[in-house]
């Protein structure tokens, strides 16, 4: 009898790897560190940028239908409705991911972290482990490449602010750029009275000034006149992109922000999670795992290389790069969803990366 296979983490990828590999009827045991659902640092915006996911299932706030790039005026950007972006609770949503993983015979161990003893132990007892424990993931600590997600990473530093959010216009989010440095501040409300604001600088090597994140962050408060809003949480993270060049560790598969696959452009991931996540378990079960990272690949690479050609352009030609591309909605569109003709544009090839 085969044995099950395990999964470390109860995020977007984690909990797509385990509703797949048990519609495939293999047995799967997830654990999760805390509980599913809590401990979110992200902006929750569900961005389908490759057209494989669809609407979520549950926690869906609102579908995004204007999108504000502010830099020194107002570009605001109609988005088509083939366009998936959602606002979403990512807590009801995983936790709806839970129980539907469960309904089919997951079993879900809550508050059970996995470090160096316990890992070694799933080596022996399970067939195969998918590691969705986010960056740096567990197996980066046993193998020791932990520095290697910061290579392309996006620092992030959030608020959940409360405050009278009516006036930003219905179903509609922000994005500013500021000339001082490579990144971007947001403002995505999620109601009426209550947003997720926060800052995105690119890691570079280069020399210079760069922002402290929270002192940026407080100042764009004051900019955009939010600073007397009551501020409930703040969280620091990063998100790593095309950074870990091996997806494979003996019988360990990398997915989502474990196998660093977040955009290089802004930061969001649960769509390359969910569908690595997917992927890692369909070849579990058809027992072609060696093809994980070609398969994976020639899904996503397109898409990420794209991505970091536009960060290594506005690396190069600073602030004017961004103003010209907003002077282009179609360019812009074209860049968020992987659509043409933006691969002509920047010459693509599709080079491999892992």
């Amino acid at each position: 009898m085969q044995k099950p296979i395990a999964i470390i983490g109860g995020g977007p990828g984690g909990l797509s790897a385990a509703i797949r590999a048990a519609e495939l009827g293999l047995k799967a045991v997830l654990y999760e560190k805390g509980k599913i659902g809590s401990g979110v640092k992200c902006a929750e915006g569900f961005i389908d940028t490759l057209g494989q996911l669809g609407r979520p299932e549950a926690g869906v706030l609102f579908k995004v239908e204007k999108f504000n790039f502010f830099a020194g005026k107002d570009h605001i950007f109609n988005l088509r409705e083939d366009h998936g972006f959602w606002m979403i609770d990512r807590g009801i949503w995983q936790q709806s991911l839970a129980k539907r993983a469960q309904a089919l015979g997951v079993s879900i161990k809550e508050n059970f972290p996995i470090g160096k003893n316990q890992l070694s132990e799933l080596l022996d007892d399970y067939s195969y482990i998918i590691d969705a424990s986010g960056a740096p993931s567990v197996t980066s600590r046993i193998y020791g490449f932990v520095s290697d997600y910061l290579r392309n990473a996006t620092l992030l530093t959030q608020y959940t602010v409360e405050g009278d959010f009516r006036f930003w216009g219905k179903n509609t989010l922000k994005a500013s750029y500021e000339p001082h440095y490579i990144g971007y501040h947001y403002i995505f409300p999620k109601g009426k009275n209550i947003a997720t604001v926060g800052v995105g600088r690119f890691h570079s090597n280069k020399k210079g000034k760069k922002p402290h994140l929270k002192k940026e962050l407080d100042r764009i408060l004051r900019k955009e006149g939010l600073d007397g809003y009551l501020i409930h949480k703040k969280v620091s993270s990063f998100t790593p992109s095309i950074s870990v060049n091996k997806l494979i560790w003996e019988n360990i598969l990398l997915v989502g922000d474990a196998a660093a696959l977040c955009s290089p452009l802004h930061g969001g991931g649960i769509d390359t999670a969910c569908i690595s996540g997917r992927m890692a378990a369909e070849l579990i079960a058809s027992q072609k795992v060696k093809q994980y990272p070609s398969r994976l690949w020639g899904v996503v690479g397109k898409k990420l290389i794209m991505e970091q050609r536009v960060c290594n352009m506005w690396h190069f030609f600073g602030y004017p790069f961004v103003l010209g591309l907003l002077k282009i909605p179609d360019l812009i569109t074209s860049i968020i969803f992987n659509r043409q003709p933006f691969p002509q544009i920047l010459g693509f090839r599709g080079k491999r990366i892992f």
